[in-house]
């Protein structure tokens, strides 16, 4: 049953209120995990919890048990070779069983689907050439770099044309371009070699009326309007201890941005119950006002129940527009 027919109020699907507050559309409510209309589909080939080699020729091994495996094999360290550099098919990727499951659910209309790609651009790059050397070569061969990166996004680009054939409302990829206290690049680096890249990746998506959400850990703040720009629908997980939340905030709705996370994963382990009630309060205070928001912990990982629960009841409680945190 709908979050606010529980409440006696007007009733709003989550589908419906979920779209109206990433559009900042009069939502009824910030949303929240466990509403039971989001589904994420992903192409077979793109990703396995495994020691693998994917199509690109990346080597991945698992070096802590419970983590997603590491690029330990670069079959790009040098952009000299580029011209030498076979590219994957896109079509090579393959639609399995529970993707073609989801898709075909009679309840789909109710449905909030979105098409997944791991290791979209920075990542993707980094992986086939290794961290030190992908880092390097943007002032040692920076037009080789240019060419890798548009090359990377042409496939992309296709990946993301499949999606929309098979009718998904929203793509979204992982991009982590931060860390705990800066981007890893510039952010002159960043819009010279990335944003444009970025914004001829999303423009079919977009242009079809579909979203783009777009996932990178750690601190963004310095670019989020640039995001914003390109018409990003949604940004995650908005790590509450990398960024300046408020700055955030207003750098994202004036762009029509809406933000996903924004709950400390950190105090959700280690908190009691009652301080993680007072930081949901917090960063709803923040984050909720005018839309725009959908809670959830800015990492995913396991919590202690009670702190799980605490964070969900408080969201239900107060999480309804207007608000009044």
């Amino acid at each position: 049953m709908p979050f606010l027919a529980r409440q006696g109020l007007q009733v709003m699907e989550p589908k419906e209120n979920f779209i109206r507050a990433i559009t900042y559309d009069d939502p009824a409510y910030i949303p929240y995990p466990g509403e039971n209309f989001q589904v994420q589909v992903r192409f077979e080939g793109n990703f396995q919890k495994a020691n693998w080699t994917d199509h690109w020729g990346v080597g991945w091994r698992i070096t802590l048990e419970e983590f997603v495996p590491f690029p330990k094999v670069n079959p790009l360290p040098d952009l000299t070779r580029l011209e030498d550099y076979r590219f994957p098919d896109p079509s090579a990727l393959t639609i399995g069983e529970e993707m073609r499951a989801t898709l075909a659910r009679p309840d789909r209309e109710r449905l909030f689907i979105t098409g997944a790609l791991m290791y979209l651009l920075f990542e993707r790059a980094w992986a086939l050439m290794g961290m030190e050397a992908f880092m390097m070569a943007f002032y040692t061969h920076p037009a080789e770099m240019h060419e890798l990166l548009q090359r990377i996004t042409d496939y992309n680009i296709q990946v993301f044309d499949r999606y929309l054939e098979l009718g998904v409302d929203a793509i979204s990829f992982s991009e982590d371009l931060g860390s705990q206290k800066a981007l890893m690049i510039s952010p002159q680096t960043f819009r010279e070699f990335f944003l444009p890249e970025y914004e001829r990746c999303f423009r079919r998506v977009l242009d079809a009326g579909k979203f783009v959400r777009f996932h990178s850990c750690g601190c963004v703040q310095d670019i989020a309007s640039d995001l914003a720009g390109i018409g990003v629908s949604i940004l995650n997980p908005v790590q509450a201890r990398a960024n300046d939340l408020a700055r955030v905030k207003a750098e994202a709705m004036a762009g029509g941005m809406a933000l996903e996370g924004g709950i400390d994963s950190h105090l959700l382990v280690i908190g009691t119950p009652e301080e993680v009630r007072r930081e949901t309060l917090r960063v709803m205070s923040i984050l909720g006002p005018g839309g725009g928001y959908v809670l959830a912990p800015d990492q995913g990982m396991l919590w202690p129940e009670e702190n799980y629960r605490a964070m969900i009841e408080t969201v239900m409680a107060h999480g309804h527009y207007p608000l009044a945190v």
